[in-house]
Order: C-alpha cells, then structure tokens, then sequence
C-alpha cells in the first residue's frame, strides 16, 4: 500500500461515523492515529522486506540527542527540521518504534529522525 492509498482510506475512514468515544482512544480520535499507523507500519515493512527507510531523507535533525524514555522509548535533542517546531526548539519525541544507532536513523510514531552527532552518552 502507498501513501496516496493510506490518505485515500483514511478520508474513507473519517467520513464513517465510528461510534467510538474520544475515551476508547487514549485522548487521539482514530481519525488522527489509525493513519499514522498505517504509514509507521508502511516504514516498518520496508525496512524489514527491503531495508530500506522510504521518507528517511526528509528526517528531522536532531543535535545534542539523547535515547530516552517515558513509559515510552522516545528521542530528546534540540529539534532541526520539524514541521511544527522552532529550529534548535529542545523537545522529546513521541513514542519510538524503531532505532538504528548505526545509521543514526529513528522512527517515531508521527515521522523519521536523523541524530546527526550519533546518540550522546549521558
């Protein structure tokens, strides 16, 4: 499945009325999470069948970063890069799903990060 097809489901989707309260969904409508779990899945498959990272190229930078954790493995640094964020904005990522210290290369679950200086030891 491609990302046109994911944006096509998910318009589908938002236009049946789920039923659902707000409180079956930990505070995110499955209008927001159920696609961003498709594509997450998507990444996630390509680097387990092709091991490649499709969109790694557009991955937000992050200086001074760290591998932490929240109840949650997450990423912390001064983001570079992020559609929602100042550059150089301190931030914590949300929840992480896939790490490769070698290639300085994580998934969260809304987007790729890049760690340019390799996880700092803290």
């Amino acid at each position: 499945m491609d990302h046109e097809s994911v944006l096509l489901i998910t318009r589908e989707f938002q236009s049946n009325e789920s039923g659902l309260s707000m409180d079956n969904w930990v505070g995110t409508s499955p209008e927001t999470i159920i696609p961003k779990l498709r594509l997450l899945l998507m990444d996630l498959e390509g680097l387990a069948f092709s091991d490649r990272a499709a969109g790694s190229d557009e991955a937000v930078l992050i200086r001074k970063c760290i591998l932490a954790s929240r109840k949650v493995p997450c990423l912390m640094g001064e983001m570079i890069g992020h559609p929602k964020l100042a550059d150089g904005r301190p931030a914590i990522t949300s929840e992480l799903f896939y790490l490769d210290r070698k290639r300085r290369l994580g998934r969260s679950l809304s987007r790729w990060y890049h760690f340019d200086e390799g996880l700092l030891d803290i």
